[in-house]
């Protein structure tokens, strides 16, 4: 090599270690990346006022200096996805699995976004996915989950089958009992839906939804002053929600017990 080209060479390699950031650099990057982190978890999670908009502005500037942070993606499509941003929602939770596949809250939510969307097809294989992964911790709501987007796709077999097997997996998760009811429900089976519903019930005694429904049943098979007790728990432990709205509103219309 001439002594022009070795030349040439060492300016080039002087070049080349200037562009890049230092060690340090990064470092603090970083550690400025996980104090704008910490700043937004603290606003999301913030028991008394949650703080949704100062979120996503400190987990934006987060995300700027640290773009392969799979914890601030997840967090920001939580953020998102509470204000119904579901699209941009479903672009952070796949950056998130895109860093960690084995990131199971992040699919989890990507899931739930899909469910949201009414993207039957999408929800489903995300949720197939975390019944089939042997490490996800929570197998009864992946279950149940699925069993959700099964029904809400027409499929009433294949839902049935995962809420049941949700309630074996995890027996004391609420929500499998209440979809179990509500299909049984459907199907013009009050009795049946009781069955499952009380079960639910025995479990989580303030589930609102499944008051409801259980207010239904007994309705149907006639049980009137049950069926009033029934939505009375439901507008009780409901607050100012809509269901419990619902569940005042089917008070209203029972008919009139005559003393005897």
């Amino acid at each position: 090599m001439s002594a022009r080209a070795r030349l040439l060479l060492a300016l080039g390699l002087a070049l080349c270690v200037g562009c890049g950031p230092s060690a340090s650099d990064l470092k603090k990057s970083k550690e400025e990346a996980q104090f704008h982190y910490d700043l937004a978890y603290g606003y999301y999670f913030e028991q008394q006022v949650p703080q949704a908009e100062a979120a996503l502005h400190e987990i934006t500037l987060c995300l700027k200096l640290d773009p392969k942070n799979h914890d601030a993606h997840m967090l920001a499509g939580m953020v998102h996805m509470g204000r119904k941003r579901n699209l941009k929602a479903i672009e952070h939770f796949q950056a998130a699995l895109a860093l960690k596949p084995d990131f199971h809250f992040a699919r989890n939510n990507l899931g739930a976004t899909y469910l949201a969307l009414e993207r039957w097809d999408d929800a489903i294989q995300e949720f197939q996915a975390l019944t089939e992964d042997m490490l996800y911790s929570r197998p009864g709501h992946a279950q149940n989950n699925l069993g959700w987007a099964w029904y809400k796709k027409g499929d009433r077999a294949k839902a049935r089958s995962h809420f049941m097997t949700a309630t074996q997996v995890a027996p004391r998760l609420c929500p499998p009992y209440n979809n179990l009811g509500l299909m049984l429900l459907e199907e013009d089976e009050p009795q049946r839906a009781l069955k499952y519903l009380d079960r639910g019930l025995k479990r989580c005694p303030n589930y609102v939804e499944a008051h409801f429904h259980r207010g239904r049943a007994l309705e149907a098979l006639r049980q009137i002053a049950e069926a009033r007790k029934a939505f009375q728990e439901c507008m009780r432990f409901g607050g100012e929600s809509p269901l419990a709205e619902r569940c005042e509103a089917r008070l209203r219309t029972l008919p009139v017990e005559v003393a005897p």
